[in-house]
């Protein structure tokens, strides 16, 4: 696995295309590489590839890489001798991709409990509309949260959306005059249209409709959809419940269409923020170990991790 290479080992291993450009130095072709696995992304190059690497070889194919571990400007690089398809029999794609650690079932049951805890009947008729789906849930698990920067596995979704909604339920413990119905749909649904944004291979990546919509445009008008096939469904409720997904990413310039204007809307916003960012310090975490993590240009800082127990 890419997380155990160690600098000037030879390695033999299977890994996932994630991006690949070729390119002319001196008047030779090479190829500069991004393989991935479950455990992580490293940096490659081929200075003398052959014809199936120019010719054949996609991003998104698994490979099965001869290379020494080397080093370029302070990071991993594999310098690859030799690169052949894999064979469908010679890998797992649980090596090849990252995924929750809750099993399908745990993570089922989990919405399942949250969903019943709604009490408004036209709230939990719209999300088991959804969850009685079995395409639609099925897809909604197996869904990542983002392609590389928070909860981005399979599962990650799910398990993200679960987290959001618990973060939701513990805040309006404190302040009594929110609804729960509103925070529970919020969290478990902000997202949804992730399903949709995403396309999973052998690694995770935008489809053309993630890319041209959005996952906050596709999950409004799905909900729209839906509860327009339930009789006498309460406008007004409606619009608070779009409301919740239009403006869970807090500010127009993050991509939302409006920002939060009622108080439930502000919960689920700054929790979205609490797990998505813990959850890309966990992943920065378990990369670095202890001390310092390189710098991460999404949050304008480095990491600090003490690996001493207090």
């Amino acid at each position: 696995m890419i997380k155990d290479f160690v600098l000037n080992d030879s390695v033999t291993a299977f890994l996932t295309v994630r991006r690949r450009d070729i390119k002319e130095y001196n008047n030779t072709t090479y190829i500069s590489f991004e393989f991935g696995d479950a455990s992580g992304r490293i940096a490659g190059v081929w200075w003398e590839p052959d014809r199936y690497a120019v010719d054949e070889l996609q991003e998104g194919d698994v490979v099965k890489v001869k290379a020494a571990v080397g080093e370029y400007r302070g990071k991993q690089q594999l310098r690859v001798a030799k690169l052949r398809a894999a064979k469908p029999d010679e890998f797992q794609l649980s090596d090849i991709l990252p995924h929750s650690r809750y099993a399908d079932e745990e993570l089922r049951a989990k919405i399942r409990s949250l969903t019943d805890r709604v009490e408004n009947s036209y709230v939990k008729s719209l999300m088991l509309s959804f969850w009685e789906d079995t395409t639609f849930f099925d897809a909604y698990i197996k869904a990542a949260a983002g392609k590389l920067w928070h909860h981005s596995f399979v599962g990650g979704l799910a398990e993200h959306s679960i987290n959001v909604t618990e973060l939701c339920l513990d805040l309006s413990n404190r302040y009594g005059f929110l609804d729960r119905d509103l925070l529970i749909f919020g969290g478990l649904f902000h997202d949804m249209g992730k399903v949709d944004q995403y396309r999973i291979t052998s690694f995770i990546d935008y489809s053309d409709e993630g890319r041209l919509v959005g996952h906050i445009n596709l999950a409004d008008s799905l909900i729209t959809e839906h509860a327009g096939h339930i009789t006498d469904f309460p406008s007004r409720l409606l619009i608070k419940l779009r409301h919740m997904i239009l403006s869970h990413h807090g500010h127009v310039e993050y991509a939302s269409p409006v920002v939060p204007q009622i108080p439930e809307a502000f919960i689920l916003y700054y929790a979205d923020e609490i797990d998505s960012k813990m959850g890309a310090i966990d992943r920065i975490r378990e990369k670095t170990g202890s001390g310092w993590s390189e710098y991460v240009k999404l949050l304008d800082r480095m990491l600090y991790f003490d690996g001493e127990e207090t």
